[in-house]
């Protein structure tokens, strides 16, 4: 897909993914060892009363979907997605909601601004809203996502 057939402001369900302790306990120890995210005794002494994910693990798990998406979607019969995009960052991350063993999270993606980029004329930059929450709804996790993607129709410099 080109930089100028994204459509805005279309959400995207990435899909869901369960908290457990083991897939905390374990993506903690070996990314993010802090008490309240690999020990069960301390979690429940610190000040948010018992284990929860790294914010990091929540971060890992919209990438994990974020490509099985594009992929479900070159398998479902999609244009193609480009593999190649690049990203400059991201902006205004949040983790709003300590996320337990047991919760369940829904990431969704939607495009919001679509931006030249000086440097790079064959690229377009696109910047995309991204949420993860709950059955209820309640927000958990947010950011913008920032990424270069080739333009059909590169702009003259």
């Amino acid at each position: 897909m080109w930089f100028e057939d994204i459509p805005l402001n279309q959400e995207v369900v990435l899909g869901s993914y369960t908290f457990t302790e083991e897939n905390i306990i374990a993506f903690a120890r070996q990314y993010d060892p802090q008490p309240f995210h690999i020990d069960k005794k301390a979690a429940e002494a610190s000040i948010y009363g018992g284990l929860i994910a790294s914010g990091w693990h929540t971060a890992a798990v919209w990438m994990k979907l974020m490509i099985a998406s594009r992929r479900a979607a070159v398998a479902a019969g999609a244009q193609s997605v480009q593999d190649n995009f690049v990203s400059p960052g991201v902006r205004e991350i949040k983790w709003l909601k300590p996320v337990r063993p047991g919760t369940t999270l829904t990431y969704t993606n939607k495009g919001i601004a679509k931006l030249d980029w000086p440097t790079l004329p064959k690229f377009g930059l696109l910047e995309g809203v991204n949420e993860a929450r709950d059955e209820s709804g309640a927000l958990y996790y947010s950011f913008i996502n920032r990424v270069l993607i080739a333009r059909k129709n590169p702009r003259k410099p």
